[in-house]
């Protein structure tokens, strides 16, 4: 009898145990996901390691989880089946895995019920390699140039590797300033390049988002400038290269923005994905006898030009190491950047050095000589009478010829930066005042006969430019980006960017411009019209009109999505530069982005669609000379005659082709011009 009691109450224990077992379990109903995975690489010959962690809150829920699952696939993105089940700890050895094959592991925290097994998400990827792995794409981020071994770093959560200011030519200063750039200096040490380096000096502005306080005339940046920026997925294949060059009318801009950032493009994509700074206004583009040093390239006054050139020649020489194909180059910039692609076009030394051009939003301007020289005895004028050598202009001049060329060129390269760009001298956006009648010319680029031997629409017209497959178009709204910055105060219109809720905006219009400018707002419109005819006739229809007559291979497009949350659908439309995030899927919402304002919740089915299509399309036609894609409507050509599709309209609603200047939607009666202005009014 005493024997029964003893196993009766075993039995109730161990019931009691199995209930409070099941209890806490069922307490303990939500896996955590592993938060960092490690595989070894090439450490093992006979199996590859797993490890890895589970952070959340940072605080380790290791504990959380009653197991663990490891997943295995040879392709990151599908294909992942269990290699491992109810693993304990947090290391599995996989001695499964065949030797001479990339492997993609993840891993699931598991948590028991007593309905079965609940899985996490699946964490993170990291790849390993059973046995001594060879140099490829996957596992590699430090590369040998020919200057020396850059260091680079994962980013994308493992699926590309960025390298971050690379210097593609020495720095410019000293005796440097104002000559074309030199071969950068080699290097021993590895060089990391894990973080951008400095943009070129500017005047604080809006557009480059260097931040409240820097709109009252500050220089930022520094000469020391001239460096790239690379990203390419972590694959093992030779891929096509896209280069990209930042707008900003030749005086501001940097290639660090958040918006220009490659990651997205380049894995998105299958491209290798450079940016670049170059020199910009009195430094980019300067021309004055003293800077004649007898080599032509020195002596044009086209520097920020033969930086853009040099920058082409080390992607020419050095991208095969990052895996890039330097036969299979596009060359594309957006605003300045397309003037600048235009320049490259037309430049003879930039022959065979990319094979494809997509100009956007931009023009192909170039500057007489004289407007050049102009411009720089102005600069020096300023200079020498700021300094107390002349009383006026026309004493600076005879001062000018008298001490010669070799003392200005001294004098001018022993200018701080901050007393060649003065405070009283910065305009709105940063565009400088100084110049005089050739102000025009702080844009660049010059017609100096040698790096660009003509009028390059005039170059254009009669054939002679480099003819590569082109890809070019305009934003319907060009010009809606520049009036809050022409007509408000920065701080305010930054105040505006960084506080402002995308999913309720409140806009009052004097928030954006100075009171004295409101009555000016029915002329939003008209001047809309009048700028989309400069931007659209002139920076795209002309210029393919003259290119037409010498080559196929032109397709066009207008951008116009205008899906912003009202009002600022109306105050930015389909605004200058607003189609980059499209092209690059930067859709950044973080408070320092300029472009945030503009994507909301409402907004971002249509938005992320549109993205997808023209990062395609672009793609496209940067490996191949063709947009067309499978899934997505036919982009034909450019067709001069009459009536014939012209270009293809990007928009939610699309995309199409169409014969028209001006689509129905562009235009505009009076009635919705009073509309708008009803809208942007509260009334």
């Amino acid at each position: 009898m005493k024997r029964k009691h003893e196993m009766l109450r075993g039995l109730v224990c161990l019931m009691f145990c199995v209930m409070v077992s099941l209890g806490l379990s069922a307490c303990n109903t939500e896996p955590v996901t592993p938060d960092k995975v490690t595989a070894s690489d090439g450490a093992f010959d006979d199996r590859i390691v797993v490890q890895w962690t589970v952070i959340k809150d940072g605080e380790d829920k290791s504990d959380a989880n009653d197991g663990y699952r490891v997943y295995r696939s040879r392709d990151v993105q599908k294909g992942y089946q269990m290699v491992g089940d109810r693993i304990q700890g947090r290391v599995f050895e996989d001695r499964t895995a065949e030797t001479g094959v990339y492997y993609y592991y993840r891993v699931k925290g598991v948590v028991v019920t007593k309905t079965g097994a609940l899985e996490s998400e699946l964490s993170v990827f990291d790849q390993g390699y059973r046995g001594i792995s060879p140099f490829t794409w996957l596992n590699q981020g430090n590369v040998k140039t020919g200057y020396g071994t850059v260091k680079g770093k994962s980013v994308k959560q493992d699926s590309c590797w960025a390298w971050l200011g690379v210097p593609y030519a020495r720095p410019p200063v000293g005796d440097l300033r104002w000559r074309a750039p030199q071969e950068p200096e080699t290097w021993t040490d590895e060089l990391d390049a894990t973080e951008f380096c400095d943009f070129c000096p500017q005047y604080g502005n809006v557009l480059s988002e260097t931040g409240r306080g820097t709109y009252n005339g500050q220089v930022v940046g520094d000469e020391d400038c001239l460096y790239l920026n690379i990203w390419r997925p972590q694959s093992e294949k030779k891929l096509p290269v896209y280069v990209f060059v930042y707008g900003g009318a030749n005086v501001i801009g940097r290639s660090d923005l958040s918006i220009y950032n490659g990651a997205n493009f380049a894995t998105q994509s299958d491209m290798v994905f450079v940016s670049l700074n170059y020199r910009l206004n009195h430094l980019g583009w300067f021309r004055h006898g003293s800077m004649n040093s007898g080599d032509p390239l020195d002596a044009s006054g086209n520097y920020g030009t033969l930086d853009i050139l040099k920058a082409l020649e080390w992607i020419r020489e050095n991208i095969a190491a990052f895996g890039g194909d330097p036969d299979n180059v596009t060359l594309t910039g957006q605003s300045a950047g397309a003037v600048n692609t235009y320049s490259m076009m037309v430049c003879p030394m930039a022959k065979n050095l990319f094979h494809r051009a997509i100009p956007m939003s931009g023009f192909p301007l170039s500057m007489p000589v004289s407007v050049a020289e102009t411009r720089g005895t102005a600069v020096i004028t300023r200079l020498l009478k700021q300094d107390g050598y002349a009383d006026t202009t026309l004493a600076a001049r005879g001062f000018i010829e008298a001490k010669g060329d070799a003392w200005i060129a001294a004098y001018l390269r022993s200018k701080s930066i901050e007393e060649l760009m003065p405070p009283n001298m910065a305009g709105p956006i940063g565009m400088p005042l100084d110049g005089g009648m050739g102000i025009i010319a702080a844009m660049g680029v010059y017609e100096d006969g040698h790096v660009i031997p003509d009028n390059m629409g005039r170059c254009l017209k009669q054939g002679n430019y480099n003819q590569v497959p082109i890809l070019v178009g305009n934003t319907t709204d060009e010009i809606k980006l520049f009036l809050p910055m022409i007509l408000g105060d920065p701080d305010s219109v930054w105040d505006f960017i960084q506080n402002v809720d995308p999913d309720n905006v409140e806009l009052e219009v004097s928030q954006l411009i100075y009171p004295v400018f409101v009555p000016l707002l029915p002329m939003l419109e008209p001047v809309n019209h009048i700028s989309k005819m400069v931007f659209q006739g002139y920076g795209v229809d002309s210029s393919v009109r003259s290119m037409v007559e010498h080559q196929d291979t032109i397709y066009v497009y207008k951008w116009a999505w205008d899906e912003e949350p009202q009002p600022l659908d109306i105050v930015l439309g389909a605004a200058h530069a607003l189609d980059i995030p499209f092209v690059f899927n930067t859709f950044i919402s973080d408070k320092e982005t300029l472009t945030r304002l503009a994507w909301s919740e409402a907004n971002k089915p249509g938005r992320e669609y549109l993205s997808d299509v023209m990062m395609r399309y672009f793609s496209t036609f940067a490996k191949t000379g063709n947009p067309n894609t499978a899934g997505l409507p036919a982009w034909t050509p450019w067709n001069p005659a009459d009536g014939a599709n012209k270009r293809i309209i990007l928009d939610t609603c699309g995309p199409y082709m169409s014969p028209d200047v001006v689509e129905e939607d562009e235009k505009m009666d009076l009635s919705e011009m009073i509309r708008e202005m009803k809208i942007l009014f509260g009334i």
